[in-house]
């Protein structure tokens, strides 16, 4: 039986604080920053319903359970000969209730169910303030070869280029909740907008439409404000001043998560549930008064055991808390998702029809297949989400590529939401690709998301908390 000596002080120092990692020791042993450092050879890695690890030459070097499996303290030694594991101070894989020999006199603390909530770390960006930089990337270079994003809208269906950007108001007051369309002369709909918290609605006419537009009909408090409106770069900003004295925005936060469950999400998925939970948990305590409804979708791909799973809208927060506490991460195979299918599924449940804050976070790290028919069902999922002025937050996992991000930033633009991607800041999961944005905060993505959540329902610009490499205290 092979004995590890643990310098458990350390470790559950590190526990509690958040350790990573150094590969740049040597083999097999403790860092400075905690946790065993990866021995060389091959590695691989594994996912279960309870538990997400990594194993290299046979050894789990990386990962933590999702069950409540106790740590070692005061100085007690672990048997690590198969039935369990022990990563900076985490037992990390249990076939047994028992996880393992307890040995050499040492205690048992019960600690953690899992990850802790504040270890992740991400960025914002809002190609809808940052257009003219948005636009940049699809321009020709002097070597004449396009931008960065130029292949990707060769490739169809998404055509962002043309931003119309309504302002509505009343006496200098913004207006939450404003329905906002273009409309050609046979007064068919182009494109459908819903203002948001700072009074803004953002209208996408595609390249071929543009010269169809005819009309801009503005919807507020059963009032209806129609004006000729032909579109013009030096004409796609205007205002529209509603003469009301009732403000009709109720305080009601309505928040969907879309969440990406196959097997690729495994280095991800118990972290991404930790913070979820704990975002929950905080934008009820920010909002003592206002109504939340939580819904909560899990999809995998089309040939897995199951393509979507769903839990209708609730005030009951417990409850959907204890339901996302019971996902895990399995299926998928290929690179591509079922993703067009979730998002139709998820813009098309029981959102209310009444004028209240409606968003949906969607975590993910593929994109859909690329054919028609899925291409087509992912467009006109987020052409109805603008419709119905539900505003999509995606967050880019490890391993989307650059195809997938241009795909989820213009899922964030065409609904008036913003765009949120993980960094390799935390040392969490798989490598994150840069993405080709400019100048950005790196920050705690639990706070991050408390704090566009509660912008998106106010208006109100909230503080941003830089990541540092030492946990939130």
């Amino acid at each position: 039986m092979k004995k590890v000596s643990l310098f458990i002080t350390v470790l559950m120092m590190v526990f509690m604080l958040g350790g990573c990692t150094d590969s740049s020791l040597d083999n097999l042993k403790v860092s400075e920053e905690g946790g065993i450092i990866p021995l060389s050879g091959d590695t691989t890695d594994d996912t279960g319903d309870d538990y997400t690890y990594r194993y290299t030459d046979g050894v789990a070097t990386e990962g933590i359970s999702t069950e409540g499996i106790p740590s070692l303290v005061d100085g007690g030694s672990y048997d690590m000969s198969g039935d369990s594991v022990l990563v900076s101070g985490v037992v990390t894989k249990a076939t047994s209730s028992s996880v393992g020999e307890l040995i050499e006199g040492g205690e048992i603390e019960e600690l953690t169910n899992g990850p802790q909530a504040g270890l992740m770390s991400a960025s914002e960006w809002s190609d809808l303030l940052e257009y003219e930089f948005y636009l940049s990337l699809f321009e020709v270079s002097q070597d004449m070869s396009g931008g960065i994003f130029k292949t990707y809208f060769d490739k169809g269906y998404f055509d962002t280029l043309h931003m119309v950007k309504v302002k509505v108001e009343s006496n200098e007051v913004n207006l939450n909740g404003a329905v906002v369309a273009l409309l050609n002369s046979q007064d068919e709909v182009i494109y459908k907008a819903t203002s948001n918290a700072n009074g803004f609605a953002y209208l996408f006419p595609q390249t071929d439409q543009l010269d169809l537009v005819s009309n801009l009909v503005t919807v507020y408090d059963g009032q209806v404000l129609e004006q000729d409106y032909i579109y013009s770069v030096e004409n796609n900003t205007l205002t529209i001043e509603v003469n009301t004295q009732n403000i009709t925005h109720e305080d009601i936060i309505e928040i969907m998560f879309v969440i990406d469950t196959t097997g690729s999400m495994g280095d991800e998925i118990a972290f991404f549930k930790a913070e979820i939970d704990y975002v929950i948990d905080e934008i009820s305590i920010a909002n003592p008064e206002s109504i939340i409804k939580l819904a909560l979708l899990f999809y995998r791909d089309n040939s897995d055991n199951y393509v979507t799973r769903y839990f209708d809208f609730t005030t009951d927060i417990a409850s959907q808390k204890e339901n996302l506490e019971e996902q895990s991460a399995r299926g998928g195979g290929d690179f591509p998702e079922a993703v067009d299918v979730a998002l139709e599924e998820a813009i098309n449940k029981n959102w209310s029809e009444g004028n209240t804050t409606k968003l949906l976070v969607h975590v993910l790290d593929a994109p859909p297949h690329y054919n028609q028919e899925d291409m087509t069902r992912y467009y006109d999922a987020l052409f109805t989400a603008s419709e119905k002025g539900i505003r999509v937050i995606p967050i880019a996992s490890s391993g989307i590529d650059k195809y997938t991000e241009y795909l989820l930033r213009n899922s964030a633009l065409m609904t008036g939401g913003t765009y949120i991607f993980i960094t390799n800041d935390s040392g969490i999961g798989g490598s994150h690709i840069e993405a080709t944005v400019g100048e950005t905060e790196v920050e705690y993505l639990n706070q991050l998301l408390i704090r566009v959540i509660n912008e998106f329902h106010t208006g109100v610009e909230g503080f941003v908390i830089p990541y540092s490499s030492n946990p939130q205290q």
